[in-house]
């Protein structure tokens, strides 16, 4: 329960991180907390955070390195063996690391829904008959991810669905038994598109 970090990539939206900040914080008063800082308008964002608090840490890029590629950087460069990815848009409603952790299998937590190669998204299970090319994917808005499992397989990358490669490595190496669903909707509260509603699509 210890060995995690909670990881969010931040573009230009510092309202949505404060609010977040304050629910994470009201939950995980001293798990280490790291935000992916792509914003590219020189401004230097959350300096108080970081004085006030020496668990938090954001790390300034200077440019829009993108979802995808945030995500990947925090990954990679954390010290933990689990992180608790959470989008910028995303707070706390309740605790939730040990709840995943109950059910964690090997590679992922969180709300398991399933896609097309695209990224297009299914609202009901397709028949894999029909459509050969469907995929589980865990949703990055909210997923308990292992270090390790994650390095075995396809990085995250910039696009509208940043884990897709990754989840078709997993499919394609017959690993799906370690994705789980988690019924995200009962701990966190979600503002739809919160930064994508200011900046649009290519963050």
């Amino acid at each position: 329960m210890e060995d995690f970090e909670i990881l969010t990539v931040h573009y230009k939206t510092p309202e949505l991180i404060y609010k977040q900040y304050s629910t994470v914080r009201e939950f995980y008063p001293n798990t280490k907390y790291t935000v992916i800082d792509g914003s590219d308008n020189g401004e230097i964002y959350f300096k108080d955070l970081e004085e006030s608090d020496t668990n938090f840490n954001v790390k300034r890029f200077g440019y829009n390195i993108h979802h995808g590629p945030g995500m990947d950087y925090g990954i990679r460069t954390s010290q933990f063996n689990y992180l608790l990815i959470i989008d910028s848009d995303v707070t706390l409603k309740k605790p939730l690391v040990y709840e995943m952790f109950k059910v964690f299998k090997g590679y992922s937590v969180g709300k398991k829904i399933i896609m097309d190669s695209t990224g297009h998204e299914f609202n009901q299970k397709p028949d894999r008959d029909k459509n050969s090319f469907i995929y589980e994917y865990i949703h990055p808005y909210c997923m308990l991810i292992s270090k390790k499992r994650y390095l075995d397989f396809h990085p995250f990358i910039k696009h509208g669905s940043p884990c897709i490669k990754s989840m078709i490595d997993v499919y394609n190496k017959k690993c799906l038994n370690e994705l789980t669903d988690f019924k995200i909707t009962d701990y966190i509260e979600l503002k739809t598109k919160g930064t994508r509603s200011v900046w649009g699509l290519n963050i």
